[in-house]
This record gives structure tokens, C-alpha cells and sequence, in this order.
């Protein structure tokens, strides 16, 4: 059977506020093990940037449902991909600054998204700022409560980071720390040298001029798609594993 993807349209934060996407995900997942009759365990769930942040969002979900999204009652994924994923709404690590001028986000944007999202979370689980920043469902340096990443994560666990980007230092704290709880081989850690945020999607859409360009703050189909088919091949070597 030839492996398939599925492209969740999730709806954006400048209209709707959290949890809405994590109940459109979470709607998506059930659809595809329901509808699509598809093995929980054959499924790789994968998320970039702030979609790297709902993906793990999701899994805690699956876990300890979230009483404002739908209880799916289903089990965990066989695999999850993060390509730089935001871990954190508030912690800004040494990278925010180190980084400022090598990557094409910025703190400041960030800062400004993190505080759209967490409006939210502020109304649907109630409780101050800090409760809302810290739930498990939208924390995942610092959570209160720790989320018991053996029961969320699957079976195995691929995230990477360019060393250049600002989330570098948090997308390396967390799988050393997720190395740590469970068997280091259920989690690979891919660090791209001199390589900034998501750096797959810049390789894969725009040759090197145009990348320079866009780096530099400007805004290409480069006409091959590198590094992002690469992990394609390795989503479907596993699934075929």
C-alpha cells in the first residue's frame, strides 16, 4: 500500500483563538483513524514552527484531554517529525539574542504571537497569564504539571533545528531532555549547521540568491526540493518499517 499524507487546514490565530486549532487537529486525527480506517500506529504526525507546537499540543491532548476540545479517546501516533518547533511562549533563551541577526524571525514578532495565542487559553481554561502560559497544553520547556512525555510521545521522535535560529537553544534542551526520559534512540535531534528557521521550506522553495534575499529581509521555486524530500524519505522508510 503506497504511504499517504494528509494536510491539516488548520484555521489561523489572527482569526481564531486557541484551543480552536487544537480541536481542528484533533478533529482531522480522529478522521483519519475513523473515517480513513488508518492504524493510529501507522500514522506520523508532523508540524513545523507553530505547527511543531500543535502537533505536541495534540499528543498531550490524545493523553489528558483538554476539557475545551473534543475527547477523541484514541491512541497516540506511531511517529512525530517537529521541524523547529516553537516549545515555549515565554522562555526566551540565550539563542533570541545570539541569533537575532542570522535567522528570519524575530524576537519581537514572536513575542507579539505569543501574546495573541495566549488571549485563548486566558478565557477557555481560565486563570492569570502564568496559569495559561505554563499548561501542559501549550508549554513544553516548563509545564505545571510536567507532562509525563513517556505516555505522550510515540515510538519514535525526529525534531530538528537550525543553529542559526532563535529556537535553537529551547529545540535542544527539550529532546536532551526527552533523550533523558526515554530510551535515547526513540529520539533523533538533526542541528543544522549555519542553517536558520525551517530551513527545509527556504531550501526546498528558493535557490541561493533568493534565500539570501529573503534572509536579508526581502521577499522562488529553487526547482528541487532537498532537505524537505529527505525527511519525506525518512517519514516512508519508517512507515515502512
Amino acid at each position: 500500500m503506497p504511504e499517504e499524507g494528509t494536510l491539516a487546514d488548520i484555521r489561523t490565530l489572527s482569526r481564531h483563538q486557541f484551543p480552536t486549532q487544537l480541536a481542528e487537529v484533533a478533529a482531522a486525527y480522529e478522521y483519519i483513524v475513523r473515517e480513513e480506517q488508518v492504524t493510529p500506529g501507522k500514522i506520523i504526525v508532523a508540524g513545523d514552527s507553530a505547527g511543531g507546537h500543535l502537533a505536541l499540543s495534540l499528543l498531550v491532548h490524545l493523553n489528558k484531554p483538554n476539557p475545551s476540545a473534543p475527547h477523541t479517546n484514541l491512541p497516540k501516533p506511531g511517529g512525530l517529525v517537529l521541524l523547529s518547533p516553537c516549545l515555549s511562549l515565554y522562555h526566551e533563551p540565550p539563542s533570541y539574542v545570539s541569533n537575532a541577526h542570522t535567522d528570519i524571525l524575530s524576537a519581537p514578532f514572536v513575542r507579539r504571537v505569543a501574546a495573541q495565542f495566549l488571549d485563548g487559553p486566558r478565557k477557555s481554561l481560565g486563570g492569570d497569564d502564568d496559569f495559561s502560559k505554563k499548561s501542559p497544553y501549550l508549554e513544553f520547556l516548563n509545564p505545571d504539571p510536567p507532562i509525563d512525555w513517556e505516555s505522550v510521545l510515540p515510538l519514535w521522535v525526529w525534531a530538528s533545528a537550525g543553529a542559526d535560529e532563535i529556537f535553537f537553544d529551547d529545540v535542544k534542551t527539550w529532546t536532551t531532555t526527552v533523550q533523558k526520559e526515554l530510551q535515547e534512540d526513540r529520539v533523533t535531534f538533526e542541528i543544522g549547521m549555519g542553517k536558520e528557521h525551517v530551513w527545509q521550506y527556504l531550501e526546498t522553495m528558493m535557490d541561493a540568491g533568493q534565500r539570501k534575499k529573503f534572509l536579508q529581509g526581502k521577499m522562488g521555486d529553487g526547482g528541487a526540493f532537498g532537505e524537505a524530500a529527505k525527511i519525506g524519505e525518512m517519514i516512508a522508510e519508517r512507515m515502512r518499517s
